[in-house]
């Protein structure tokens, strides 16, 4: 008989945080992950409070982020790459960190999410459907295909703005689409990316994509600004293979501008009161995400992907 779940997905939790139906079906909403706090011969399995892991890992994931970006991780933007840039981030957490998810096995992960093509039709409320990650099977041999395509292409560099954020985009959709990881895809994508953008020559402003509060929001318009319409790309090409938004978000003003003998000038452009306060008008093809969605409002005003300034007149390093 076919199990009517995955133990191999069951195996990510510590067993006795996981709750049992009386049809013997696995109740997880109050399981907690296997993790490495507090680790002892009481917890064999790390702290079994889904509030204290969630809360470190956050705290934690993000000083290692940090550290990233003050120290890159040299690799060849590979999947080896990427599985040690996920463990940086998660060693700390998980016993899992940098390993490739292994569940489900023999069907979809699934994560449920707004419907984009329901809008881009003209529904005016925003309804959640289901949303189909890969089998864990496929996962080493897809993920693998997926980030070939940057070596492919000499990690993206000596392209155009605009050739350069069609890859971006096209690479970070399909690898997200693969979700490699049991926990922390996301954050994994964020220093991966990051960090090729800038060999690449540009700069990828990730405190457009945080999560912030309204009092932020106040403070500071242009923080986590994208983040409603980058989670809605990645949804809409899994829904529909459609790429636009996610290169939009992507797109959103480039801040290089010319000096008086034509060529371009690379000091950085310094945004106006007004330039910050402006809405920027939704184009045809992007869904209207309504602001209570996710976190903040409904932005667009300032690019994702800057170039970085020449040194010396040189290209970046390679």
């Amino acid at each position: 008989m076919t199990p009517r779940y995955s133990q191999e997905w069951l195996d990510y939790f510590i067993p006795e945080t996981i709750e049992w139906n009386a049809d013997d079906m696995p109740d997880l909403s109050r399981a907690v992950l296997k993790n490495l706090l507090l680790r002892s011969e009481k917890w064999p399995h790390g702290i079994p409070d889904a509030e204290v892991v969630h809360r470190v890992e956050g705290a934690v994931s993000y000083s290692r982020m940090q550290e990233l970006a003050d120290r890159p991780l040299p690799g060849r933007y590979d999947l080896d790459h990427f599985q040690r840039i996920h463990y940086q981030l998660f060693q700390d957490v998980y016993p899992w960190a940098g390993q490739l998810r292994t569940a489900p096995q023999d069907w979809p992960m699934v994560k449920w999410g707004p419907d984009v093509a329901a809008v881009r039709n003209g529904q005016n409320h925003v309804t959640e459907i289901p949303h189909k990650y890969f089998k864990a099977r496929e996962v080493p041999q897809a993920a693998t295909v997926v980030l070939d395509r940057i070596a492919a292409k000499d990690n993206l560099r000596g392209l155009a703005r605009n050739d350069f954020i069609g890859e971006l985009a096209t690479v970070w959709l399909r690898i997200n689409f693969v979700h490699p990881f049991r926990e922390g895809n996301t954050r994994a994508q964020f220093a991966f990316f990051r960090q090729l953008s800038a060999e690449a020559g540009y700069r990828l402003d990730t405190d457009r994509f945080h999560a912030v509060s309204k009092t932020e929001l106040k403070q500071n318009p242009l923080v986590g600004d994208l983040r409603e319409q980058f989670v809605w790309g990645r949804f809409e090409y899994m829904q529909t293979g459609d790429t636009r938004l996610m290169r939009d978000v992507l797109d959103h003003g480039d801040h290089r501008h010319r000096s008086a003998a034509g060529r371009p000038d690379h000091r950085p452009r310094r945004r106006s009161a007004c330039h910050r306060r402006r809405h920027v008008r939704t184009p045809p093809h992007r869904p209207c995400v309504p602001p209570h969605y996710y976190s903040g409002g409904h932005r667009t005003t300032a690019g994702a992907v800057r170039r970085l300034p020449l040194r010396n007149g040189t290209r970046p390093m390679r």
